[in-house]
């Protein structure tokens, strides 16, 4: 027996050529050999060529079954080619082999094996049921730069012969021609692949610069991942307390929220995991296999990506490397669409400054200047003028247009500043309650705020005063037949709530059940509930202390 050396380029075959060489006399069968050498090394599909480097071993060495078997990460045979079975043979036998007895001898002690009777070896374990008998076996590993790739077997050589030494020595050539030719379908392959990702990084990298949507982008990417790893499913989430949101996603449905466990991934940037390690994707009984990759920009992670698989508990380096950089690409496409939104949403807040500052600066100015002179020709006119009234009313309106107008430029400034704040300001929550429950009234309710209510107003009085606005400015709408209804908000050392009206007042029967929860609510707040009511109208007035 001879060991392979670790060189298996063509010096190497060059070495092994010459003996064999040496020890066929028959012109024939050099020509069938060095033929031989030539059709194994002539594909670049790695599956085609193991197949092809097992059918001419099995033609040149006369033998009646070859197989390949490809040595897995566990030592076992993750890939079996073979050649010589019938179909009917095929079936009967069940399941092939796994890289026992014999055949793991060949690649745990890489070195060619020769046996007359197999079943008289000692690592012999016997055949399985319904398996072909064979006595005669040549064994012979195939080495890639000094690792086991796999081994090439023949058994039972035709006529009832023995393989001989000649034979080891023609074995020995086939296993280096098979290793160069394994070896550069390995490398094309790997090429390949690199090149599918690298279109994939390059196609997807430009969609945001395009103004493609983020969605979409995420939606191409997972498409594109589970293409090339043949991925059932393939999601991208962003994490944040072990609550995961799908932003991405291709494959069979998914909740929109998934649990991760805080410790799924750990420090690694990539990890394959069993298929329970993520609560959601345990739950499909083909999933058996979980590839994790982290979304990180400068803060650190955000995010991960997820692709499950049915077998596939090992990557190619070249497969690992094209998933890291489909992680950076959707990292990048995410941070990118946040900093355009921020952007957007700073471009927003320069506009509504803008528009308040005009608001302030001119309109208002403009309105109160013609207030003041409307004042003077009041003062000047003799108090029993026919248009002092009017004046009056008309200075009167101007003040309120006034005041709704400095109510606006509050609603804008706090409107820019809800774009970067998922909160929403108090006076936003005033403003919306009142147009939901004034929806179908015949006469919309004024709204006034005064002071800094968004600045003074602690988030915890929100329910509080969402309780006041809903069960006073209610009982206007529908009970008092109010031609006009004032709501007021106020913050200085005191916020105060007031609900004005001009309708017929609270009848003496009345239930005051609810105004007596808002008065409960004020006392929580170490605050006051008032109601004022008289045929004229009524007036709520709902204060609590603001402590600073």
């Amino acid at each position: 027996m001879e060991m392979i050396g670790k060189s298996t380029g063509d010096s190497e075959l060059r070495r092994l050529i010459g003996p064999a060489v040496e020890s066929i006399d028959d012109p024939d069968d050099l020509r069938d050999l060095l033929q031989a050498v030539l059709e194994v090394g002539s594909g670049l599909d790695l599956e085609i060529t193991l197949q092809k480097i097992v059918d001419v071993a099995a033609r040149v060495l006369d033998a009646t079954y070859g197989a390949l078997g490809v040595r897995g990460p566990d030592n076992d045979l993750s890939a079996f080619v073979y050649t010589g079975l019938t179909p009917a043979q095929r079936e009967r036998m069940g399941r092939l082999p796994v890289g026992r007895g014999i055949l793991g001898e060949v690649l745990t002690h890489p070195q060619v094996q020769r046996i007359d009777r197999i079943g008289e070896h000692p690592a012999s374990v016997g055949f399985p049921p319904n398996h072909p008998p064979m006595s005669t076996f040549l064994g012979a590993p195939i080495l890639i730069r000094g690792d086991v790739f796999g081994s090439i077997y023949l058994t039972e050589k035709r006529a009832g012969a023995r393989f001989t030494e000649r034979d080891e020595s023609v074995i020995l050539v086939m296993s280096a021609a098979a290793a160069i030719a394994v070896d550069n379908a390995r490398l094309f392959r790997a090429a390949q692949t690199r090149h599918r990702w690298m279109q994939l990084v390059a196609k997807r990298g430009s969609e945001p610069l395009a103004g493609i949507a983020l969605a979409d982008t995420l939606t191409h990417i997972c498409s594109d991942v589970s293409a090339l790893t043949g991925a059932q499913d393939v999601v991208i989430l962003t994490v944040d307390d072990e609550r995961g949101t799908v932003i991405g996603h291709a494959g069979s449905p998914v909740d929109e929220v998934i649990r991760i466990p805080s410790d799924v991934v750990g420090d690694e940037p990539i990890a394959v995991l069993p298929a329970d390690s993520i609560e959601y994707f345990g739950a499909d009984p083909q999933v058996r296999w979980l590839t994790v990759l982290q979304l990180t920009r400068a803060s650190g992670p955000f995010g991960l990506l997820v692709s499950t698989h049915v077998d596939k508990p090992h990557w190619r380096p070249e497969e690992n490397a094209g998933m890291a950089a489909v992680a950076e690409v959707t990292s990048l496409a995410v941070v990118y669409a946040d900093q355009q939104s921020l952007a957007r949403d700073m471009e927003l807040l320069s506009d509504r400054h803008r528009i308040a500052r005009d608001l302030h600066d001119h309109v208002i100015q403009r309105l109160f200047a013609t207030g003041m002179s409307l004042q003077t020709t009041l003062a000047a006119l003799p108090e029993d003028a026919p248009v002092a009234t009017s004046i009056e009313q008309v200075v009167g309106d101007l003040d309120r247009t006034i005041e709704e107008i400095r109510t606006a430029i509050f609603d804008l400034n706090s409107g820019a500043k809800n774009a970067q704040n998922t909160s929403t300001t108090l006076r936003r929550r005033v403003l919306d309650t009142v147009t939901e429950l004034a929806a179908r009234a015949q006469n919309a309710p004024t709204v006034r705020f005064r002071g800094p209510v968004d600045t003074l107003v602690p988030a915890a009085l929100g329910p509080h005063i969402d309780a006041v606005l809903r069960e006073g400015l209610s009982n206007a709408l529908r009970h008092a037949h109010a031609r006009y209804i004032e709501v007021t908000v106020a913050a200085d050392d005191v916020l105060s709530l007031e609900i004005a009206d001009d309708g017929v007042g609270i009848p003496s029967d009345a239930q005051y059940s609810g105004l007596g929860n808002l008065s409960q609510r004020a006392e929580e707040c170490d605050g006051t509930f008032t109601v004022s009511s008289s045929l004229s109208g009524t007036v709520l007035l709902w204060e609590v202390p603001l402590y600073t």
